[in-house]
């Protein structure tokens, strides 16, 4: 008796559980073996062809308790297969039928395993027909579980999973119920668990036959994302999958198994097989791959003097830094053929003599290749120069006296006016307001004044020059001893002295009179002196102010470029 309870004690756990083993230790291919449970070989226990119970266990001497059985009370076919529950020694056992192999571990019931058939389809609905009594309120139960080995953590892991439960019914009737999915991998294997009880009451005495199992694939997404494609060396191709409200979609690269997108649309612009995977609300995928190959096309050089240009500069001449015999080169501009074309050499090429702003690309072509290729495209503009304004002002002053007015007769808001004595020295600068512009009484010199665009540095020289003069000339002015380089200035700035010793005090300020460094320099005679590390400073237009103990002073513009 202690023998036998041992045994029925650990199929009643078995029996109440079953539905939660379904998620452990499956493993599971095409239709469903022995579906119609026709075929029930003699020796297997009492058992259907490819289903196994715990009749090994109850059915032999001296119990020869079978809780399934085959019947004749069948849907189609002259068999189905009979679950009952049963009660023995005071215990009750549910009638147990697995797909595979059910392997009962009497002393750790929840280690039983309940190892499936390979199986590789995704079935949307598992279905079949079935009667059901019971002198209770006990109810049957099925239960389906899709799984796939991962060799990483050696364990199985759920692909889809389903289950029902069956209620009373004296004559055939249809049931089915939805698989969902977990994952859009392939499973690997198949377990099905019916149960004559599923409730937590079993009752002996119920009795469910089950016949005619079978999967309905209809509600699986058909996706299309078309056939395979053909690209150039920069062009793209989209797939597109379509669109479901409440589907999910997944795009991989089937190469290297990388998830690329989950949209409903895929743009690629290199060579592959990529799949899209869509999946419905049950978590039931469809699939559909294409591939992507990469046509021929000429090899792509570099395209050179992209730049912004001033007004009435010389023609801008385009320089392809290499190209290949048997390819001819041709110059586009905003989309239009601007040059006859040129046979490649396997040497530079020059395209001279362009003077239109816009987008410049040179598209080289192969009548051996399908496809050609282009550059990246150079922008290219033509700036304006400042208007031309008359110098005004000067004349003669008397000494003790602060010198004479020196102007322009108007100005622009985008230049900035330098105004110039002797040529060389630079006085002082302006920015334009629209207005006449003064630049204060000036010493003794003759003066100019040269205009610089404010954005692009292209300058124009003002009309005419005027002179101030005074009878007595009261300070000494170092001119000609000394050399500012280079301008323009990346990070450093240095000042040669020429033929003599010089030294003094020196700042540099912006258009708006901000200082940005002061300084003293001493330099011998042939000496340099190097200024402090100026790449912190914005890009623009400044002035280096000089005084010497000399005597006399000096400013100079310095443009200031990254």
């Amino acid at each position: 008796y202690k023998q036998m309870k041992n045994t029925i004690l650990p199929l009643q756990i078995i029996g109440i559980t079953v539905f939660l083993f379904l998620y452990n230790n499956l493993y599971g291919q095409g239709v469903i073996p022995n579906g119609d449970f026709e075929s029930w070989p003699p020796g297997n226990n009492n058992n259907p062809e490819f289903w196994d119970s715990p009749n090994s266990l109850t059915g032999g001497f001296p119990i020869f308790l079978f809780t399934v059985e085959k019947t004749t009370d069948s849907h189609t076919g002259n068999y189905a297969a009979s679950l009952t529950t049963s009660t023995f020694f005071g215990e009750t056992i549910p009638g147990l039928l697995s797909l595979g192999t059910l392997n009962i571990d009497l002393i750790n019931p929840e280690d039983t395993e309940f190892i499936g058939v390979p199986f590789s389809d995704r079935p949307a609905q598992l279905g079949g027909y079935y009667k059901y009594s019971s002198p209770g309120d006990d109810f049957g139960g099925i239960g389906i579980l899709l799984s796939r080995y991962n060799e990483v953590t050696a364990q199985r892991d759920s692909i889809a999973f389903g289950l029902t439960v069956l209620f009373e019914e004296a004559e055939y009737t249809a049931f089915s119920f939805p698989l969902q999915y977990f994952s859009y991998q392939e499973p690997d294997s198949l377990n099905i668990v019916i149960l004559s009880s599923a409730s937590p009451f079993i009752v002996s005495g119920s009795n469910l036959i089950i016949d005619d199992l079978f999967f309905d694939y209809e509600g699986t997404p058909v996706v299309d994302i078309g056939g395979d494609v053909s690209i150039c060396p920069g062009e793209s191709h989209t797939f597109d999958a379509g669109y479901e409200q409440g589907y999910t979609y997944t795009w991989i690269n089937q190469e290297t198994g990388e998830v690329l997108s989950n949209d409903n649309t895929l743009t690629v612009n290199e060579a592959g097989i990529f799949q899209a995977i869509v999946q419905n609300q049950q978590g039931l995928p469809g699939f559909d791959s294409a591939e992507v190959f990469m046509l021929d096309a000429p090899q792509v050089f570099g395209l050179t003097v992209e730049g912004t240009f001033c007004e009435d500069d010389p023609l801008v001449d385009f320089i392809l830094d290499g190209s290949e015999t048997g390819v001819q080169y041709t110059l586009w501009h905003d989309g239009v053929q601007i040059s006859e074309a040129i046979n490649g050499t396997g040497d530079v090429l020059v395209f001279a003599g362009y003077d239109l702003p816009g987008q410049y690309v040179v598209l080289a072509e192969d009548g051996g290749v399908p496809c050609s290729s282009e550059t990246g495209a150079l922008n290219v503009a033509f700036v304006p120069r400042p208007q031309v304004f008359e110098v005004t002002g000067g004349g003669t002053y008397s000494p003790g006296e602060e010198g004479v007015e020196v102007g322009l007769s108007g100005s622009e808001t985008t230049a900035v006016y330098f105004l110039y004595r002797n040529a060389e020295e630079l006085v002082t600068q302006k920015t334009g307001t629209g207005q006449p512009l003064s630049f204060g009484p000036q010493p003794e010199g003759l003066y100019t004044v040269e205009a610089v665009n404010a954005s692009w540095y292209c300058s124009e020289g003002m009309e005419g020059e005027v002179l101030v003069d005074m009878e007595t000339s009261l300070t000494e002015v170092i001119t000609g001893s000394f050399k500012i380089y280079p301008n323009p200035v990346a990070d450093r700035f240095r000042i040669q002295s020429l033929h003599r010793d010089i030294s003094g005090k020196l700042r540099l300020v912006d258009s708006s009179g901000s200082v940005h460094l002061q300084d003293t320099f001493s330099i011998h005679r042939n000496g340099i002196w190097k200024s402090p590390d100026l790449s912190h400073l914005p890009a623009g237009i400044y002035i280096l102010q000089l005084f010497f103990e000399q005597g006399g002073n000096h400013a100079e513009v310095l443009f200031l470029n990254r």
